[in-house]
């Protein structure tokens, strides 16, 4: 092979274990595991707590207008946290393979 031809192939290997690689790596991965962990815990809770909403109301203890009123005023001011959502979202490297990755593990096995 000729020189000019060696020199125009792209190698898609990684470099050999520099420490900007790794970091490059490894933090989304676990910014993801952290976020997919603390995602499947709020999951939990909502899960349990409308199970007990609805337990309460099948037993007749609450009827449905008082679980209602709070969910549509929850939904009303939530609406004013929708600009600190996205600023915080801002910073999760969420279009990186890694974290996505890392979310999952978090999610399913954290």
């Amino acid at each position: 092979m000729s020189r000019s031809k060696i020199q125009q192939m792209v190698t898609l290997l990684p470099p050999d274990g520099s420490t900007t690689f790794l970091a490059a790596l490894l933090v989304p991965l676990i910014l993801g595991f952290l976020v997919g962990t603390i995602a499947k815990g709020i999951f939990k809770v909502a899960v349990a707590a409308g199970v007990l909403v609805l337990l309460l109301i099948v037993l007749g203890m609450i009827s449905p207008q008082q679980v209602i009123g709070p969910v549509v005023a929850l939904f009303r001011t939530g609406s004013t946290y929708t600009d600190k959502v996205r600023q915080i979202a801002g910073y999760l490297p969420y279009s990186s393979v890694t974290f996505i990755v890392g979310l999952a593990v978090g999610f399913f096995k954290g």
